[in-house]
């Protein structure tokens, strides 16, 4: 029963979290019992307490361990197809391109964080998970992302303020960011983030 569940649901190489699983009648001690099973023959391979996943192989057939980071963006970031999170802070500015400076700790808001801001250690990898200004959906991502890199911006970037603007104006572009979006949000950022607006000259679309 079990086996087939997770076949039916998860793809090699996905990290299956124990407190996911819902199958009617099947116990905590139950569910235990046969993933252990799956794992000591190999069918599953455990991550780390918790955590298992069909393992993907190489192209010499070996199977592949599973990345931390993997496991951090299904967990914080991409719940079981569904958005509930983005990176944040040194690492968002990094992937907008607004500092070349790669952080060795990872940078996440996500609605799943354990704390209003928790420390990670997995598999010596860091990561910083905090709770965000307003609940993570698909529909409001891009904004969040737009004013946390505003909110931001003096500590995270070494770039000017024009090229910064350049940068963000092309996002709120690619995006469809428009005044109406940000209003809806703006008020849950501190009072900096007007004056990010003002120094970058960002421009977003117009409503």
């Amino acid at each position: 029963m079990l086996y087939e569940y997770l076949k039916e649901n998860y793809i090699a190489g996905e990290p299956i979290f124990t407190g996911d699983i819902d199958i009617p009648g099947m116990s905590e001690e139950n569910l235990r019992y046969h993933l252990k099973k799956l794992s000591d023959t190999g069918v599953l391979h455990r991550f780390e307490a918790g955590i298992y996943y069909f393992p993907k192989t190489d192209v010499f057939g070996e199977p592949m361990p599973l990345s931390a980071d993997t496991v951090i963006v299904h967990k914080y970031i991409m719940r079981r197809g569904k958005r509930v999170g983005y990176y944040a802070g040194y690492t968002l500015a990094n992937r907008m391109g607004l500092s070349t400076q790669v952080p060795f700790t990872q940078e996440i808001n996500s609605n799943f964080a354990p704390a209003l801001v928790r420390k990670l250690t997995l598999k010596n990898r860091n990561y910083i998970v905090r709770r965000p200004v307003v609940e993570i959906t698909e529909e409001n991502v891009a904004v969040l992302q737009f004013l946390d890199c505003l909110k931001d911006i003096e500590k995270c970037t070494e770039m000017d303020s024009e090229n910064c603007g350049k940068i963000l104006t092309k996002y709120a572009r690619e995006n469809d960011i428009t005044k109406k979006k940000i209003d809806r949000f703006i008020e849950k950022y501190p009072l900096k983030v007007y004056k990010a607006i003002y120094d970058t000259r960002v421009e977003y679309v117009s409503s």
